[in-house]
């Protein structure tokens, strides 16, 4: 019985498209909620900041409504190339409410951003663990780190279960057929 492992490498460069963004659910009606559709649609940034800022000043929101806007807003911002004032939003939101899988996944495209990809690796893990209400981006944007970092093998599987979780998420299948997957007799892996 021949066991095979599989060689995994890029065809060319990655197309890789900017990080997802996970965002975070608030529900009702108000401000908040506003805001979350504003992050959520990305198409007026500033309008959305806009009224994330009015929810956070004139609302009276729950703990997790509150973190959940600052993380929302944060996605605007870093829409908008604000990622030092995102990534302080980042923070007050996962502050106040620790347990925010989405928000951890969100800093980390915002470190991806900044290139610090281990950092990105470190909280699009622990927002994983946590548990995410879009999981697929979550390993979408591992998967973007992991290739940054050199790992290839590991970005290819990561895009391949953002695929298989929402098989409707573009940025994954698109990510997928950069790779070239091959089959080789195990052992012999490093001849190649």
């Amino acid at each position: 019985m021949i066991r095979r492992g599989a060689v995994f490498g890029c065809a060319g460069l990655l197309l890789l498209t900017a990080p997802a963004h996970a965002l975070v659910t608030v529900v009702g009606a108000g401000m908040a909620y506003d805001c979350f559709i504003a992050a959520k649609s990305g198409v007026d940034p500033r309008g959305g900041i806009a009224i994330c800022n009015m929810a956070l000043t004139e609302e009276m929101l729950s703990t997790r409504a509150r973190a959940g806007t600052y993380v929302n807003r944060a996605v605007m911002k870093v829409a908008l190339g604000q990622i030092d004032d995102a990534m302080a939003d980042y923070n007050s939101g996962l502050s106040l409410d620790p347990g925010l899988g989405d928000g951890y996944v969100d800093r980390g495209a915002a470190l991806i951003k900044l290139k610090r990809y281990d950092e990105a690796m470190a909280d699009i893990d622990k927002g994983i663990g946590l548990g995410q209400t879009y999981e697929h981006v979550g390993y979408y944007n591992r998967g973007v780190a992991e290739f940054f970092l050199g790992r290839i093998t590991q970005s290819y599987y990561d895009f391949k279960k953002a695929s298989e979780i929402a098989p409707e998420f573009t940025p994954a299948r698109e990510q997928l057929k950069n790779f070239v997957v091959t089959r080789v007799p195990a052992g012999q892996e490093g001849a190649r």
